[in-house]
C-alpha cells in the first residue's frame, strides 16, 4: 500500500500574508507584455507564410522543384561538311539551361565514342523524380524509318554503315526511358542536308517521325522530312528562337514549343516549320516564377479593442522600431 503525504495548505492563525505591492505587480504585467511582444511578432511571420502557401499551393504535375539533367552535344567540325551554328548554340543552350536549375552536361564536336559515353553518363544521372533533357545540334540523317546523329568523326561509305558510324536517336530515348522517370524532352537541331545523300539509294531529306514513349517530348527545328537552315549569326535561326522562349516565365514545355514554331515560321516565311512529338501527362515549366501578386503577403492588422488589448498590441508595434 502507498501513502503518499500532503503538505497542508490552509493559513494558520498568526501566519503573515505577504502581497505584492502595486509597483511590483505593475513590473510584472510589464515585464508579460515585453515576453509577449518578442513572441507574437514570429507567430504572425510563421502564420503568414502558412497563409501564403495555403492560398498558393505548388501547382500540382509540374516539377515541383525535382532535379533536372541535360545533356548538350554541339558538332560542327565535320570534314568535309562543316557547320557554322551547332557548337555555338550548344553554348548557348548549356547557359540558358544552368540558368533555369539544370546540371548541364556539355559535348563539343564528338566523336562516337565521346559521344557514347556522354550518353551512358547522363543516363545514369536520370532518377525517377528527374527531368531529363537531350539537346542535339549538328547534322542528322534518317534511314529506313530511324534517325541517326553524326558524330564528327563519322566516316558512312553506304546507308548501311550509319548503324557503326553514327548513334541511333532510338538508342538515346531508350537510355533515358530506363530511369523512369516522369518527363524527358529531347530536342533535335539536326535538320539539315544530308552529308552523304550520294551514296544514299534512298532520296529521304531531314529526319523521319517518331512517335514519342510516354512522359517524353520530342521537339525537331523543322517539321519531318523538311531542311532546316544552319543560320547566319551566332546561333541557328531555330536555336535562337528557343532561348528566347526560355527566357518567358511561367510558360508550359508545349507553350514554349509554340511560341518557336511561329516565331521561327514567320522568320522563315514559312520555309522552316518546327513540329513537336509529345506524350507528357503533366506539366513541365521551364522557368517558373512567382508573380507579385502571389509572392506579396501583408501582416494581418491587430484585431480592435480597448484596454488591456490595446496596450499589448501597441507594445508589439514599439517592439518592432
Amino acid at each position: 500500500m502507498a501513502f503518499i503525504a500532503l503538505s497542508s495548505c490552509r493559513q494558520k492563525p498568526g501566519d503573515t500574508i505577504h502581497r505584492p505591492s502595486r509597483g511590483a505587480t505593475s513590473q510584472v504585467v510589464h515585464e508579460e507584455i515585453r515576453r509577449r511582444a518578442l513572441t507574437v511578432p514570429r507567430i504572425l511571420v510563421l502564420v503568414s507564410a502558412l497563409f501564403t502557401w495555403l492560398a498558393f499551393p505548388p501547382a500540382l504535375g509540374q516539377d515541383g522543384g525535382a532535379s533536372r539533367v541535360a545533356l548538350v552535344i554541339g558538332n560542327s567540325a565535320y570534314q568535309g561538311a562543316p557547320l557554322r551554328n551547332p557548337v555555338s548554340d550548344a553554348r548557348s543552350m548549356s547557359r540558358r539551361l544552368s540558368k533555369l536549375g539544370f546540371e548541364v552536361i556539355t559535348v563539343e564536336n564528338a566523336g562516337r565514342a565521346a559521344m557514347e559515353r556522354a550518353i551512358l553518363d547522363f543516363a545514369s544521372r536520370l532518377q525517377s523524380e528527374t527531368t531529363g533533357l537531350f539537346y542535339y545540334a549538328g547534322h542528322g540523317i534518317q534511314s529506313r524509318g530511324r534517325n541517326y546523329l553524326l558524330p564528327v568523326d563519322a566516316d558512312v561509305d553506304s546507308e548501311r554503315a550509319l548503324r557503326f558510324e553514327a548513334l541511333d536517336v532510338q538508342t538515346v530515348l531508350e537510355e533515358m526511358a530506363f530511369a523512369g522517370n516522369r518527363i524527358n524532352i529531347v530536342i533535335l537541331d539536326a535538320c539539315r542536308n544530308n552529308p552523304f545523300e550520294r551514296r544514299f539509294r534512298g532520296g529521304a531529306r531531314g529526319l523521319a517521325a517518331i512517335d514519342a514513349s510516354g512522359g517524353t517530348l520530342i521537339a525537331y527545328a523543322t517539321a519531318p522530312g523538311a531542311v532546316a537552315a544552319d543560320g547566319d549569326g551566332d546561333n541557328g535561326v531555330y536555336t535562337s528562337e528557343l532561348l528566347a522562349a526560355l527566357e518567358v516565365p511561367n510558360l508550359k514545355a508545349e507553350e514554349v514549343f509554340k511560341r518557336v514554331r511561329v516565331a521561327v515560321s514567320e522568320r522563315t516565311r514559312g520555309a522552316q516549320i518546327p513540329w513537336e512529338s509529345s506524350s507528357l501527362t503533366g506539366d513541365f515549366v521551364f522557368h517558373p516564377r512567382e508573380s507579385a501578386a502571389q509572392g506579396a503577403s501583408a501582416a494581418p492588422a491587430p484585431p480592435p479593442g480597448g484596454g488591456n488589448e490595446a496596450l499589448f498590441w501597441e507594445t508589439i508595434k514599439e517592439s518592432k522600431t
